[in-house]
């Protein structure tokens, strides 16, 4: 019985010391648990994980306590998603943190918005003109397009102006803008505003806008045709009478372009414009050579013809141009 006794007490001897070598587990510091039950009390997923990331970075050591404790939390917020035979909560997704850099970047303009590189070509010429007015004068062409995305921003405007013996003879003057949407590599829609005045034609100006569909029958860098056209509304007052030629319209328009060989370019622009009084029907053909990357000469022909002009005044205009043209 005494040995029974004495074997008895050294086990519960050995049991205790062997316990008290166990180390215990680490505990949650007071803080972590105030922060993580501060978030909990927002109801939030995200904000419950975010403070338990950052809580087991500042105590690495009660990591494994930090992260269980908010595991619990989490479990009594997140949304029960069955999956086959098995309950899983949904784990919420921690949003990145924006630097200082990204939080004090402007937001970037919306994409068929921006600006950047345009390509085009400036001309300066000389001008001979017939039919309404008959002089000399100087002119400027510009005409460039950008491309962003599928849309392609496109401007354009000429002046053309003259004096002979103190007196005005040539004054023309205007500008467009046109917006392509591309459907695919040829077809494409388009938006279109243009203004033109002309101090010889009878009309004080010319406004027109429009809508319309265009396609490209031929796009290589040796030869290029397309075709486009669409209603539009056209505002023309009249210079003497003071009335106001305003009727809905049509435009049409085609491009050719053709080069001959290296640095050679043949180029025929037509375009019509329809109203119930008159029809407005132009045609420009250029030929031009380069002798520079960038620098270019030519000649160019301008035929204006209008079926109904105001005033009594000529069917056609004729304008004969020599350009120098630097391309961008």
């Amino acid at each position: 019985m005494l040995r029974i006794c004495c074997v008895a007490l050294l086990c519960s001897i050995y049991a205790v010391s062997s316990s008290a070598e166990e180390p215990s587990p680490p505990t949650i510091p007071p803080a972590a648990r105030a922060m993580l039950d501060a978030a909990f009390q927002s109801q939030d997923l995200v904000q419950v994980s975010a403070v338990a990331n950052a809580a087991t970075i500042v105590y690495p050591d009660a990591a494994d306590a930090i992260s269980a404790y908010a595991q619990s939390l989490e479990d009594k917020l997140a949304p029960v998603v069955v999956v086959g035979d098995r309950d899983m909560a949904a784990k919420p997704e921690i949003p990145p943190v924006k630097t200082a850099d990204q939080e004090l970047a402007p937001a970037p303009p919306p994409k068929f918005l921006s600006l950047g590189d345009w390509t085009g070509k400036v001309s300066a010429s000389g001008v001979v003109a017939s039919g309404n007015s008959h002089n000399s004068a100087a002119g400027l062409d510009i005409e460039a397009k950008r491309p962003v995305g599928s849309y392609t921003h496109n401007i354009s405007a000429y002046f053309d102006y003259g004096r002979s013996n103190g007196a005005e003879t040539q004054q023309r003057w205007g500008a467009a803008y046109k917006l392509d949407v591309a459907f695919d590599e040829r077809t494409f829609a388009y938006g279109r505003f243009s203004y033109d005045e002309d101090a010889f034609s009878g009309f004080d100006y010319r406004l027109f806008g429009g809508l319309g569909f265009g396609h490209w029958f031929a796009k290589s860098k040796e030869i290029a045709f397309k075709l486009e056209g669409g209603p539009g509304y056209q505002y023309a007052p009249i210079d003497n009478s003071h009335a106001v030629d305003s009727y809905a319209a049509f435009y049409g328009a085609t491009e050719f372009d053709w080069l001959i060989r290296d640095g050679v370019k043949f180029e025929q622009d037509f375009n019509a414009t329809w109203t119930t009084p008159t029809t407005t029907l132009v045609s420009k053909t250029t030929l031009s050579t380069a002798f520079t990357d960038t620098l270019s000469t030519g000649i160019s022909f301008l035929y204006h013809y209008e079926t109904n002009p105001p005033d009594a005044r000529k069917n056609a205009d004729t304008l004969l141009r020599l350009n120098l043209t630097y391309g961008f």
